[in-house]
C-alpha cells in the first residue's frame, strides 16, 4: 500500500559526509540509527574502515529509509512496511517479512516504486533494516494486520481498507476486488435508490442475502448460495447489484462483482477474500466447466476450498453468501440432489414482469446503486455488534433457531434450507428494525411463495424428467402399444402407450427407467419423491409401493412406473 506526506527539503543537499537528519513524519520521536550507520537527506550511509586508522562512510540508500510499521496477521506471519523519501514526498510500501530479508527479492519487489536502493548494495540494505528493526523495537509500531475482510479474531470487522485494520491480501488477484470494497455517495442516495425494491420481494432477496453474511458464523450457519435464475431482462443482475452495494462498488467500472468465467482455483481465491461478506457470481451462461460449479456448489458450505498438494494453494478458508445469477440455475450444472439443500433458489422475476414500472424501478435501483454504495453496510455492522454484546449473541442464536422452525414448510427438502431462508429472514428483520433499509422486513406468505414452492423442492426431479423426455422421444419404437402388430426390438421393450382419463402418457419399466437415468448421472430412487410430490407419477392405493402400478405390455403383467398425462403433453407451439 502507497501513503504520501509532504516532507521539507533542506537548502543543502549533502552528498558526502553525513550528518544527523531526522523528521518524525518518516520515523516516529526517539527512533535512533544503529551503530555504524546514519542518515540524512542524501541517504542511508555504513561506516567502513578501509585501513588501520582510516574509516569512510559508504552510501547504501540513495534517500533516507527506515522500518515504519509492522504488521501481524491472525496466525502470526509479518509484513514490514518500509518508508522513504522520494523528492518532497514519503512513500511507504508494505511486503512481506520474507522479502525484507532478502535484499536483491526486496530491491527487485520494490524497485518500480522508488526504493532508493540499487542491487549492488542490496546486501548492505539487507543487514541495516535487520539492525535498525532491532534497535528501534519499541518504537516501531506493531499493527494488526488483516488478511480477509470481515470477522477478524479480535471480534472486530473489518468492512473496507483501514476500516478499521490495514489488510494485505495474500494474492494479486484478489486487489481489484479489495479496492471495490470501499464507501461512495451518501447513505441517503443509497436508501433513496433502494427504495425502488420496496414492491418486489424477489428482488429484495439479493439484499437480504448480501446482509445475512455477517450473521452465518453468528448463528452457526455455514456458507450457502442464493440463486437468482430465469429468462433475461429480468434484472437478475441488478438485483444482485443493489445487494453487493451494501459493501462494494457494483458498477461495471469496478469489481465487486465477480464473473462465472472463471477456474476453480481463482474462484477460491475470491472466496478467500471474504469472512462473512457476500461474493456475487455473475451470469451463469459465461460458465466454461459445468464440473467447476458442481465441484464449488458443494465446497461453499465447508467453508474452505480444495486440498492441493505441490505448492499450490490449498484449503482457502471463507465464510460467505454467494449469490449467484443468471438464465441457467446453478442446479443444473450438477445432478446430485444433495446440491438442492445448500442452495436457495429465486425463481420469480426479481423485478417482476409489469414492463415499464418493473423496467423503471430496476434503473433506478442500478443507477442509484452505481454513485451511492458502501455506506449501509458499516452501519450494519456497527448495529451488529452492539447488538451482540454480552447476552446479546445468544439471543441472535435464539431468534435464527425461532425463524428456522417458522420456515421449515412441508417438505424435507424445504426443512434442510430452512436455517439458510432463516438467515435471509433474520437479515430482513434486523435491517428493518436498525434503519438500514427503508422498508418491511417481507411478511410469512412471501418468504412461502418463494422458497416452498414444488419447484423449489427439488430442482433434480426437473432434470431428470427431462432425461425421461428425451429418452422416450429417441426410443418410441421401443414403446409398446395394445392393438399393434409391433415385432418387439431386439433390446426389448421399455414400455408401453397408456391412456389416463383418455388423455395419452406412457409407462416405463423400472430397470430400463434406472438405467437411463444413471447414465445421466441420476438416482432413480433420488428422483421420485421430486416426482411424486409434484404429482407427476400415476399412483394407486391397490398396489405397494402406490406409484409402481400393474399394467399389461404384450400380453404380461408387469410392474411399471406411469406419468401423468402432462410429463408429455405437447403445445400448440409444437406443429404437431
Amino acid at each position: 500500500m502507497t501513503t504520501e506526506a509532504t516532507l521539507e527539503k533542506p537548502d543543502t543537499d549533502e552528498q558526502a559526509a553525513p550528518a544527523e537528519w531526522s523528521d518524525t513524519r518518516l520515523v516516529p520521536e526517539g527512533v535512533r540509527m544503529p551503530s555504524g550507520y546514519s542518515i540524512n537527506h542524501g541517504g542511508v550511509w555504513v561506516e567502513k574502515q578501509i585501513s588501520k586508522d582510516v574509516f569512510v562512510d559508504v552510501r547504501i540508500s540513495w534517500a533516507p529509509l527506515v522500518v515504519h510499521c509492522v504488521y501481524v496477521d491472525p496466525i502470526g506471519d509479518q509484513a514490514v512496511e518500509l518508508a522513504w523519501v522520494d523528492g518532497s514526498r514519503v512513500v511507504t510500501r508494505t511486503v512481506p517479512r520474507s522479502v525484507v530479508r532478502r535484499g536483491r527479492i526486496l530491491v527487485a519487489t520494490l524497485g518500480d516504486a522508488g526504493l532508493p536502493v540499487i542491487e549492488s548494495d542490496a546486501k548492505l540494505t539487507e543487514r541495516y533494516l535487520a539492525a535498525f528493526e532491532s534497535l528501534n523495537r519499541s518504537k516501531i509500531p506493531r499493527v494488526h494486520l488483516a488478511r480477509q475482510l470481515g470477522w477478524q479474531k479480535d471480534g472486530s470487522f473489518v468492512t473496507a481498507q483501514d476500516s478499521p485494520h490495514r489488510v494485505e491480501v495474500k494474492y494479486d488477484e484478489q486487489k481489484p476486488a479489495l479496492a471495490a470494497h470501499q464507501p461512495a455517495g451518501t447513505f441517503e442516495g443509497w436508501q433513496a435508490a433502494i427504495k425502488g425494491m420496496e414492491a418486489y420481494p424477489a428482488a429484495q432477496m439479493a439484499l437480504y442475502a448480501c446482509l445475512a453474511a455477517p450473521l452465518l458464523e453468528l448463528v452457526g450457519v455455514n456458507s450457502f448460495t442464493v440463486d437468482i435464475s430465469g429468462r433475461s431482462t429480468r434484472g437478475k443482475t441488478t438485483a444482485a447489484a443493489g445487494g453487493m452495494s451494501v459493501w462494494a462498488d457494483p458498477s461495471e467500472k469496478a469489481d465487486g462483482m465477480y464473473s462465472w468465467r472463471t477456474t476453480m482455483l481463482a474462484a477460491e481465491k475470491r472466496l478467500n477474500l471474504v469472512n462473512g461478506l457476500p461474493v456475487v457470481f455473475d451470469e451463469t451462461k459465461l460458465v466454461r466447466d459445468p464440473e467447476m460449479v458442481h465441484a464449488l456448489l458443494y465446497s461453499i458450505p465447508k467453508n474452505h476450498g480444495q486440498a492441493r498438494g505441490g505448492g499450490w494453494p490449498s484449503g482457502l478458508p471463507w465464510r460467505t453468501v454467494m449469490v449467484s445469477t443468471g438464465e441457467q440455475s446453478v442446479l443444473t450444472f450438477t445432478t446430485d440432489q444433495g446440491a438442492g439443500a445448500r442452495v436457495l433458489t429465486v425463481k420469480e422475476a426479481p423485478f417482476g414482469t409489469g414492463g415499464a414500472e418493473s423496467a423503471s424501478a430496476a434503473i433506478e435501483v442500478r443507477d442509484g446503486c452505481a454513485e451511492n454504495f458502501g455506506t449501509a453496510g458499516p452501519r450494519f455492522i456497527e448495529a451488529l455488534i452492539e447488538a451482540i454484546a454480552g447476552p446479546g449473541k445468544r439471543a441472535l442464536a435464539a431468534r435464527h433457531k425461532a425463524l428456522t422452525e417458522a420456515h421449515r414448510y412441508d417438505s424435507d427438502m424445504s426443512a434442510r434450507r430452512a436455517p439458510l431462508v432463516a438467515c435471509l429472514a433474520l437479515a430482513a428483520e434486523l435491517a428493518s428494525e436498525w434503519g438500514i433499509v427503508p422498508f418491511a422486513a417481507p411478511q410469512m406468505d412471501v418468504w412461502r411463495r418463494l422458497f416452498a414452492v414444488s419447484d423449489q423442492t427439488d430442482n433434480r426431479g426437473e432434470m431428470a424428467l427431462d432425461v425421461v423426455r428425451e429418452y422416450v422421444a429417441a426410443n418410441r419404437r421401443a414403446l409398446w402399444a395394445p392393438g399393434t402388430a409391433n415385432e418387439q426390438p431386439f433390446s426389448g421393450w421399455i414400455g408401453r402407450d397408456l391412456h389416463i382419463d383418455e388423455e395419452p402418457t406412457i409407462g416405463l419399466l423400472p430397470e430400463r427407467l434406472k438405467e437411463t437415468l444413471k447414465r445421466s448421472g441420476y438416482e432413480l430412487e433420488s428422483v421420485i419423491p421430486s416426482w411424486r410430490e409434484s404429482g407427476l407419477l400415476i399412483e394407486s392405493p391397490s398396489y405397494r409401493p402406490a406409484y409402481l402400478l400393474g399394467r399389461k405390455l404384450n400380453g404380461s403383467k408387469v410392474r411399471m412406473y406411469v406419468f401423468h398425462p402432462s410429463v408429455f403433453a405437447t403445445t400448440e407451439e409444437d406443429g404437431e
